[in-house]
């Protein structure tokens, strides 16, 4: 499953990348590390990410820009872990996900404003522990304000996760990111951020557990960038921590 969700996703970033990519005026990433951020594409524009880490976990996803005001999202991702008895470290489950994201760009209303995202995302399907019933849905707000040497992030999501039988009420949780662009270093950023996700147990139901991130990424082309980071989870030791690669592609036709 895992290597035809990659290959799924390079082969749409490639198809994307044959309408002639351009550098767009705007950042588009939608997410920090974890943490969502308010950046919308353009209409028409597809936004792709692909990243693993050193434990072969990752994410696969692609996203497509509707009038600018909207966007649309498919993939994967093993954010989050589940257990039969959770007395040993939780296993990162593959879960397929869908989302939708609706907001204002920056200055959009009145100058100053930041640009604000609502979003919500679904799990519908899964692999491993996830044949177990696994139900994951999250909603945000979240606000981004462009400021030149940085960028700002924060919102609130509520999310709700089951398993087994097991299911908690949707609550709420604050989210926040963090990018820093040195002047002397202009291709380079500084990126971090805090998310938050459910850990899974079969006998006890699920908790939300804090998903910190700290990286670089560095913009190799005006449409690419690629990013190296280390998250580490509420619970992990410091060996419970993972290096991650991740790769994003912008494009317009």
């Amino acid at each position: 499953m895992r290597a035809g969700l990659a290959a799924w996703v390079v082969l749409a970033a490639a198809h994307a990348a044959a309408a002639d990519p351009v550098e767009l005026p705007e950042p588009v990433i939608p997410r920090v590390l974890t943490a969502p951020t308010a950046w919308l594409p353009p209409a028409e524009a597809w936004v792709a990410t692909l990243g693993i880490d050193h434990r072969g976990d990752g994410s696969a996803i692609i996203g497509y820009g509707l009038g600018g005001l909207a966007e649309i999202e498919l993939g994967a991702d093993s954010d989050i872990r589940a257990c039969s008895v959770c007395t040993v470290r939780p296993a990162p489950v593959w879960l397929a996900r869908a989302a939708f994201r609706i907001g204002a760009r920056q200055d959009a209303w009145f100058t100053g404003m930041p640009a604000v995202v609502l979003g919500v995302r679904t799990a519908f399907a899964g692999h491993g522990l996830a044949a177990q019933h696994i139900e994951a849905t999250d909603a945000y707000a979240v606000a981004s304000r462009d400021l030149g040497v940085a960028q700002l992030h924060a919102g609130l999501a509520a999310l709700s996760a089951g398993i087994a039988g097991h299911r908690a009420a949707a609550r709420l949780r604050p989210l926040a990111g963090l990018e820093l662009h040195p002047p002397m270093y202009p291709r380079s950023s500084l990126i971090g951020d805090i998310a938050w996700q459910p850990e899974l147990d079969t006998v006890r139901g699920p908790e939300l557990r804090w998903l910190l991130g700290v990286g670089v990424r560095y913009q190799a082309f005006s449409w690419a960038s690629i990013e190296l980071a280390v998250r580490a989870r509420q619970g992990d030791d410091l060996g419970g921590s993972t290096v991650l690669v991740r790769v994003n592609a912008a494009t317009r036709p």
